[in-house]
């Protein structure tokens, strides 16, 4: 059985086996976990990606609610678009087995047999639509696996799906213009939509291209290709069918995320001089440099760059085909270059980091090309020479402008000079190669991707594999005795930060996240209250008292001062997130090894009454305390002038090597003397036990201020695009206090740089008032709420911390409620007097019309593939 296996298909397994085999033993080598203290862990792989895998693990085995929405999602939101874009992938079912400290290895075993599966699936196109054969297969199927997109992508896991199904949508669409088979692209197509929208969306532009090169392969006549036109465009309308379960919600979705951020004007120009691109066809072309801004990673060995060639050189291959390969060549070459092309290739979005992301499609089309081209195992002299003066004259030229690009050393371009005389000399008409020409082909072939690999990967830093499994134990242990001491409905937050996605990560629900679909109100109302935010990422950092309580911060999980893990300090695996004086009026209810859990006696639970007024607190302004005040004042129903935080004035200054101000916040220090330290300390001594804060603007980031309270570094998340507020001290009366600012630069703007006081008395007797009639929670999931809550006529507004985004529906005693939204985020339900039962439940917008619209396009491709069977 086994040898008959082999027989048949020696040139599919070993097209799967070079790429895994060659992949593992790099990562051994490296000492990837389990083979070693390293892990696959960096950049977005160990600072979000993980934490999603966490989080499927989580969904599929404890939380099946989670696939549509999460309170672990920052404040939280809507989760179908998450798994649409980031776990959707079939391979991910292989996290289940892993414990979470373990995910790196799954991830390991993942990313190889993605590798394995993308060799593979070349080599069963290849081979069922007769190209090629033999060990031409594993030749090109190697090239296609390790290919430069690939290497330098393989930590976004969730998009190297795209080059396993890539050929099989190429290969469904071959069978739709020359059989007029369904079945095959319907299936392929919509599979990739729903394992990568993204990467979907940039295939089926792919398509377009493709299909007027199929087209002008296959001719017949007009008709013929009117008709196939036809097919293609009713195919993939069922397939976009198919996907609409997928497809539908999360277009609605990224209506509040993602597509907020698409560009309107677009500028006419190249995004760098092209001919750069040429360093990129050399081996090890990839650093961490080009991971947020470079050029795009189109290594593909020199037998393909060879085979291209040969392609548009081939006499047999008719002039409309190669003119049509031509027209398409110059399109993928100018997209990786033209920002008008650039921006339509990711729907017209910049990528945040990995740019040129579709240029996998590049890759997949010379390789392509090349498969088609090569007809014979030897090349003519003719071809070998026109070869040979084009890599000599890029050779010459990469060696005189090298100092342009920071990717490409003369090793390298030598090592790829060398690689191109090596397959030249293979091709060429010898005789005596003729037996082992093309198994040679292949060690060279896997020499030369292998090189590009091992080149490109060995630039990359990847986290300890002791570092995120000790992490993640010590968060999954603080986790689990939180929610065996208290089993209601809270969130938790953190002195200590590996990533913003620690809540997924350790399950439990926190106020920070790191992620494509958050929701833009959500990173609005952070940027408005004090907390850094980005596109994308919201880190619960700067929470006041106020906020604390409002948000049903009921616990804090503190960093012990005397935590050790064998001889390192625990700051080496709990990175600390900020300074918490407000700790101290936080008592502690559990004490672990490595943290201690906090209590918060002012949480203000998930519901509570509140004066009227709070319905109009609406939309905030750009500043953090008054937005506070102003909420604070709503909930009360105080007069809009009561202040519960009040600006105080600093009680001394000193300046030195700088310009006098007269003022604090808004003036520049300029440094005096060059090449001499300038900074400025400020001073003030607590008369009383209270809690003061003190705001930063943007411009007081880390690159041009280093902070110092004390004489110590002032802890701090280190990156921020608008104010934020820092709890400088409390519970420390008469102790005197001095912030020192150290000029990084020549001149430094101090952006909103004001000292704030809270009155603790104050403060405990308005949430005092706030906690006289609570929402008493009876039942709670991902997606629903229920409890008991007694209204007054002082306090006829339940207001919530539940982000107020479509979905979300209430009853009030069986009856259905208006929703309203407070400060542009929460959901508020106005109630008359008397107690009351009260209901929150969420439901995906559109789903429904998602599901009966891929049910109908399955019943409809079935009926036609029926048919078309039939008619065979």
């Amino acid at each position: 059985m086994i040898k008959k296996l082999w027989q048949r298909h020696w040139p599919l397994i070993i097209s799967f086996l070079i790429p895994v085999v060659f992949m593992t033993g790099y990562f051994a080598s490296r000492h990837m976990a389990p083979f070693g203290n390293s892990s696959l862990l960096t950049v977005d792989m160990g600072q979000q990606y993980i934490d999603f895998f966490a989080f499927f693990r989580d969904t599929v085995l404890h939380h099946p609610g989670s696939f549509f929405y999460s309170f672990g999602k920052g404040l939280g939101g809507e989760t179908t678009s998450l798994w649409a874009y980031y776990l959707m992938s079939p391979f991910n079912l292989l996290l289940l087995p892993f414990g979470k400290g373990s995910l790196s290895v799954a991830v390991l075993i993942i990313t190889v047999l993605k590798y394995g599966c993308a060799g593979l699936s070349f080599a069963w196109v290849l081979r069922r639509l007769h190209l090629q054969n033999g060990w031409r297969l594993p030749i090109l199927a190697t090239a296609y696996a390790l290919n430069g997109w690939v290497i330098a992508n393989q930590l976004n896991l969730m998009w190297l799906d795209v080059l396993i199904t890539l050929p099989l949508v190429i290969y469904g669409l071959e069978l739709l213009i020359q059989e007029k088979r369904w079945l095959p692209y319907v299936s392929w197509l919509s599979a990739t939509l729903i394992i990568n929208y993204y990467m979907g969306y940039m295939v089926c532009l792919f398509i377009v291209l493709y299909t007027c090169f199929s087209l002008a392969w296959h001719w017949q006549s007009a008709k013929q290709i009117a008709w196939a036109g036809f097919h293609i465009g009713m195919g993939s309308i069922l397939a976009a069918g198919v996907a609409a379960v997928i497809l539908v919600p999360t277009y609605t979705a990224l209506q509040l995320s993602k597509a907020t951020y698409t560009l309107t004007k677009i500028n006419w120009r190249f995004d760098y001089m092209p001919a750069k691109m040429l360093g990129k066809l050399f081996p090890g072309s990839f650093n961490f440099a080009q991971m947020p801004k470079g050029q795009p990673n189109i290594f593909i060995g020199t037998l393909v760059l060879l085979l291209v060639v040969a392609f548009f050189m081939n006499r047999t291959i008719k002039w409309p085909v190669k003119t049509a390969a031509t027209l398409i060549t110059l399109f993928l070459l100018l997209s990786v270059c033209f920002t008008p092309l650039n921006l339509l290739w990711h729907a017209g979005q910049f990528p945040i980091w990995y740019p040129y992301r579709f240029s996998f499609v590049l890759c997949f089309w010379f390789i392509w090309l090349a498969a088609i081209g090569w007809q014979s195992d030897t090349l003519s002299f003719w071809t070998i020479g026109v070869t040979t003066a084009i890599t000599a004259g890029i050779a010459i030229y990469l060696g005189f402008t090298m100092h342009s690009v920071n990717f490409l050393t003369l090793g390298q371009l030598l090592t790829g000079v060398g690689f191109m005389l090596g397959a030249l000399l293979l091709c060429a008409p010898i005789r005596q190669l003729d037996a082992w020409r093309l198994p040679l082909l292949l060690l060279l072939t896997i020499a030369d991707l292998g090189t590009n690999a091992v080149l490109s990967l060995n630039k990359i830093s990847y986290v300890p594999q002791a570092d995120f499994q000790i992490y993640t134990n010590v968060l999954k242990r603080a986790s689990n005795e939180t929610k065996q001491h208290d089993h209601g409905f809270y969130r938790i937050g953190t002195t200590f930060q590996r990533t913003k996605g620690d809540p997924l990560q350790g399950d439990y629900f926190g106020a920070s996240h790191f992620g494509s679909t958050l929701e833009r109100k959500t990173t609005g109302f952070y940027d408005l209250t004090g907390n850094p935010d980005g596109d994308g990422f919201i880190t619960y950092a700067n929470g006041t008292q106020f906020m604390d309580a409002f948000l049903n911060m009921k616990y804090f999980w503190n960093v012990n001062n005397i935590a050790t893990v064998g001889h390192k300090s625990q700051a080496k695996y709990l990175p600390v997130l900020t300074r918490k004086p407000d700790l101290t009026n936080y008592p502690a209810a559990k004490v672990l090894p490595q943290t201690t859990t906090h209590h918060n006696d002012n949480a203000l639970g998930m519901g509570f009454m509140a004066a009227s007024s709070t319905l109009a607190v609406k939309e905030l302004i750009r500043d953090p305390m008054s937005n506070q005040n102003q909420l604070w004042n709503g909930l009360l129903g105080q007069p809009a002038g009561q202040r519960l935080f009040s600006a105080v004035n600093f009680s001394g200054v000193t300046m030195n090597n700088t310009n006098q101000i007269t003022n604090i916040t808004g003036s520049t220090l300029t440094r005096q003397r060059k090449n001499k330290p300038a900074s400025m300390s400020l001073r003030f001594t607590p008369p009383t036990d209270d809690a003061y804060y003190l705001s930063l603007g943007a411009n007081m980031q880390k690159d041009n201020v280093t902070i110092l309270l004390n004489g110590q570094p002032l802890t701090q998340y280190p990156t921020f695009r608008n104010t934020v507020l820092v709890n400088l001290t409390n519970q420390q009366k008469d102790q005197p206090q001095t912030i020192t600012f150290k000029l990084k630069k020549s001149a430094l703007w101090l952006q909103n740089v004001t000292l704030y006081k809270m009155p603790q008395a104050t403060f405990n007797s308005g949430i005092q008032k706030l906690q006289q009639h609570p929402l008493n929670i009876t039942d709670y999931g991902q997606t629903h709420l229920t409890g008991h809550i007694t209204a007054t006529r002082q306090q006829p507004v339940l207001m919530t911390t539940i982000p107020a985004q479509p979905g979300w529906q209430a009853m009030v005693d069986g009856q259905p409620a208006r929703l309203h939204t407070v400060a542009d985020e929460f959901i508020a339900v106005s109630l008359k007097p008397g107690a009351h039962r009260v209901s929150f439940s969420y439901h995906t917008p559109k789903l429904w019309l998602g599901i009966i619209i891929s049910l109908g396009s399955i019943v409809l491709t079935a009926i036609i593939a029926f048919w078309q069977r039939h008619q065979r």
